[in-house]
């Protein structure tokens, strides 16, 4: 098929997303006159209009029924078309599927969107100097996956503009990569295009140079983005690190990081620098098996910084790593965990060291703060803003713990529910920027019902709820939520599913919340707040 001024051949790229659903083609057509966007925490379903030699043809709906929201974009045809598509792909609740969860359109003209939640690995395709002919991908209950057919301006080889993927390492070598790009092949299905992360906190991920990471490939991928320096180090072990969360700078103010890897633990370490004159520079640690053939983790880890070493922490068996550099300063984390700290990288911003001041040389405090957890910290310079307070979980002992960790507040909350509430995801500020957390829950179910908040002038205050034991399940595990009440300082948002069972409440303890923990599994079995 021809167009004028254009080449006589078109190149398929993508499609980027998941690997579920049935697969889809529209075909190659002229140009593409309309799009129809229905989405909500994903997006839920698409369709096209497209021109054929000056008529209108319109593809089937791609996707499931749901659809909170609907947007059309109508372009100006024929002056106007479409160059390229952009968006995120993530799973929408723990261990799911992967599926598109944002899109964003831009033409020859202007930019629309994004449409869903900006949340997960990004996606986009560089400018070309072609145009968008055609669409392809997966979808089922929700659209699962994108692609594109690009016709050519000029008779070319495309390949040539699109970067080739440094490696995203997870062998334990010192191979490091740009954070512009990486491979994402074991995560999503890229297609014939890299998929480009592109973390949201600041814009000194841009500058950053990504090391690692080293370690297991297990569990999920994390990364904290970029900031400008680090304060804190928590981490919990016993036999490995178990967690490890980070109080970062950005510019001047304290911002924690989530928590990253289980829940269990022994031991409690916590390391605070003297920032800004004192910066971390390094790590180093050791990966291997806590169990005999099982999988490779994060046995220990060492921090280096311009004044001093900090460590072992952890035990130190198995293969060494190191980060193997001092001309830089580390300003943010990424890796891979779940019940562990699978694997653990580091973002540095590379350059020379600024001058510090003297300081004093530091001391170690020892505290025992129950029968088998233990806290050691090592004081160099306070941290400004105080640790948040953890209410709760309320609910079953059933499924598996997770913790979205400590946002500056919160801005909207996403609910699916039936017979209990199936699923939970949170959209957090952090700093005047907004962070998704991954979904909890399971199931695609239910009644969908999303609530936002007119932050930052109304803040979530409380939560309260039922929880009771569904009928065929273990009573040894306490049951699940079945109904879940929010109060902000301006009004009350609920109930939402049923109140029955055994009620609780967050009020005893005061405060505003800054972000949820609790156990999920096919349901949301517990649930808890951090409170500041």
């Amino acid at each position: 098929m021809s167009y004028e001024g254009y080449g006589n051949s078109h190149i398929s790229v993508g499609p980027w997303g998941g690997q579920s659903g049935a697969r889809w083609e529209d075909g190659v057509y002229n140009t593409v006159r309309q799009v129809v966007i229905c989405h909500g925490a994903t997006i839920d379903s698409i369709r096209f209009e497209y021109d054929k030699r000056g008529s209108s043809v319109w593809s089937e709906k791609h996707g499931g029924p749901g659809c909170l929201k609907t947007n059309k974009i109508k372009l100006a045809h024929p002056d106007e078309y479409l160059v390229s598509i952009s968006g995120h792909c993530s799973s929408l609740v723990e261990y799911g599927p992967v599926l598109v969860r944002s899109l964003m359109f831009e033409s020859n003209k202007k930019k629309y969107g994004p449409f869903g939640i900006q949340y997960g690995t990004y996606f986009s395709i560089p400018m070309t100097g072609g145009k968008i002919v055609g669409f392809h991908g997966r979808s089922s209950w929700y659209l699962d996956s994108i692609g594109v057919f690009l016709m050519p301006l000029l008779q070319r080889n495309l390949s040539d503009n699109f970067a080739a993927p440094r490696n995203y390492n997870t062998n334990g070598t010192d191979e490091k990569y740009r954070d512009d790009s990486y491979d994402l092949e074991d995560e999503l299905n890229v297609g014939n295009l890299v998929v480009i992360r592109r973390p949201e906190i600041n814009s000194n991920t841009k500058q950053a140079v990504s090391y690692g990471p080293w370690g297991g490939n297990g569990g999920v991928m994390f990364d904290d983005g970029a900031y400008t320096g680090v304060r804190e180090v928590r981490l919990t072990s016993q036999g490995a690190i178990v967690s490890i969360q980070i109080c970062y700078d950005l510019n001047g103010k304290a911002t924690w990081g989530r928590k990253n890897g289980g829940s269990g633990g022994t031991r409690l370490d916590k390391i605070s620098f003297d920032y800004p004159s004192e910066i971390l520079t390094h790590i180093t640690g050791f990966y291997g098996s806590t169990i005999l053939r099982g999988p490779a983790v994060v046995k220990s880890l060492t921090f280096y910084t311009n004044k001093r070493k900090y460590g072992p922490f952890g035990e130190e068996q198995g293969t060494s790593f190191s980060s193997a550099s001092n001309s830089g300063i580390i300003v943010g984390f990424h890796g891979r965990n779940r019940n562990f700290v699978d694997s653990i990288g580091v973002h540095v911003l590379e350059g020379r060291l600024p001058v510090s001041r003297p300081i004093p040389r530091p001391f170690y405090e020892t505290s025992e703060t129950s029968e088998v957890l233990h806290v050691y910290e090592v004081i160099r310079g306070a941290v400004k803003e105080a640790a948040p307070l953890v209410s709760g979980p309320w609910g079953g002992g059933g499924g598996k713990p997770w913790d979205d960790g400590v946002f500056s507040g919160v801005k909207k909350i996403f609910l699916t529910k039936g017979e209990a509430i199936y699923s939970i995801q949170i959209e957090y500020d952090r700093n005047g920027q907004s962070f998704w957390a991954v979904g909890h829950g399971g199931g695609s179910e239910g009644s969908f019902n999303m609530i936002k908040f007119d932050y930052p002038y109304e803040v979530l205050t409380s939560v309260c709820g039922y929880y009771a034991t569904l009928t065929g399940d273990d009573q040894r595990k306490g049951g699940v939520i079945k109904s879940l009440t929010f109060y902000t300082n301006k009004a009350k948002y609920g109930p939402y599913g049923e109140e029955t069972g055994t009620f609780f409440t967050s009020t005893k303890t005061e405060g505003k919340i800054v972000g949820f923990h609790g156990r999920t599994g096919c349901y949301l079995n517990a649930i808890g707040v951090h409170l500041t």
